[in-house]
């Protein structure tokens, strides 16, 4: 065999072996969220839990081994966005109140806080806009 060859293939072995290492430790933020808190139950096909710590620290630590990919804090609480999911984090009592969803149900749960603001993971709210006035002809 070639040396530079078998070089290239060592290389790929590595870079495939880092993939699923990475893929395998840093798990999701549906792992996080189920492993660290407590099932309450669910709303609208939502998985609901619990935490006795208020909803900025809960966030902040989901935040903290997850990146969302994007983040909107209102009154009513802290809503975290990433691919495939949504996180709200709200106050409930002493505690917070963590509420799981995948982006369709999130996005149907937390308009009344996103709404405008996000759309689904495959572009902003803006892009679902139809002809008209103001439409931007798309």
């Amino acid at each position: 065999m070639n040396p530079r060859r078998g070089l290239a293939l060592g290389l790929i072995a590595v870079g495939v072996l880092g993939i699923v290492l990475t893929l395998a430790t840093t798990g999701s933020v549906r792992g996080y969220v189920k492993d660290h808190y407590t099932r309450a139950g669910s709303q609208g096909g939502a998985e609901v839990y619990r935490s006795s710590q208020p909803p900025a620290k809960v966030a902040a630590d989901i935040q903290r081994e997850h990146e969302p990919a994007d983040r909107r804090v209102t009154p009513e609480g802290i809503f975290l966005r990433y691919r495939g999911d949504y996180v709200g984090v709200q106050p409930d009592g002493r505690g917070s109140r963590i509420t799981l969803a995948d982006e369709n149900r999130g996005y149907g749960l937390f308009y009344p806080y996103v709404g405008g603001y996000w759309g689904t993971y495959s572009g902003p709210a803006e892009s679902f806009r139809g002809g008209g006035p103001g439409g931007g002809g798309k």
